[in-house]
């Protein structure tokens, strides 16, 4: 138990670390939180009710069970669903980017405050440079690195080999367990976007947890 305390608060002082680093970089509007579940409630408030909202596929979103309690207090949740075809994820993808939130999950943030996002479409990344009113991120500790290269193996080795097996993509990282650079037409690693700095007509709240969260 002692251990499990001190590596506790190994983590919070890297997260508080971050969170200076981040500030600095422009993210002014950065939170530290010991557990998910305070996290949970912060964006909650935050977002009230009767808004729209939009979300792409972070598991991290999800895991906090955030969308079931902000439809039930009255928000529009908008994101695509498997059984949608290409005109209606195009046409929910544009809607969500116009959403008074949107909520997602880097696939890293280096310790230089250097946000990782990796995706297929270009749909979730595009939101997260511009269009909704607030860019809600939300980051577990276990997605922190030490720089871009770890970063970029991260979410490439990582987080993308995960979510192809939850998506039960025929890719061969699912075979090998690590990326491949594969020219499958089912590949999810086709756009890299890095925020350096805060885009200056973007307002950004970062939220970091001091747990694990998502892939």
């Amino acid at each position: 138990m002692q251990k499990e305390q001190n590596i506790e608060l190994f983590n919070k002082k890297l997260l508080e670390n971050l969170q200076k680093v981040l500030v600095k970089n422009g993210f002014t509007n950065t939170k530290v939180f010991d557990t998910a579940q305070e996290a949970k409630n912060y964006i909650i408030d935050i977002i009230g009710s009767s808004k729209t909202v939009g979300v792409g596929g972070s598991q991290t979103i999800r895991m906090l069970n955030l969308l079931e309690e902000l439809s039930a207090k009255g928000n529009k949740i908008i994101t695509h669903t498997s059984e949608m075809d290409k005109d209606t994820r195009i046409k929910t993808w544009l809607q969500a980017q116009q959403s008074d939130f949107y909520l997602a999950s880097p696939q890293a943030i280096t310790l230089n405050g250097e946000i990782i996002l990796l995706d297929a479409y270009g749909n979730r990344v595009s939101s997260c440079i511009y269009g909704p009113k607030k860019v809600v991120f939300v980051c577990g500790v276990n997605k922190i690195v030490k720089d871009l290269e770890y970063g970029f193996w991260r979410a490439r080795n990582v987080a993308a080999v995960i979510n192809n097996i939850r998506l039960q993509r025929k890719n061969p990282c699912v075979v090998t367990g690590k990326c491949e650079d594969c020219d499958s037409k089912s590949r999810i690693c086709n756009v890299l976007v890095v925020l350096y700095k805060k885009p200056d007509y973007t307002d950004y709240e970062i939220i970091l947890v001091n747990e694990n969260l998502g892939y």
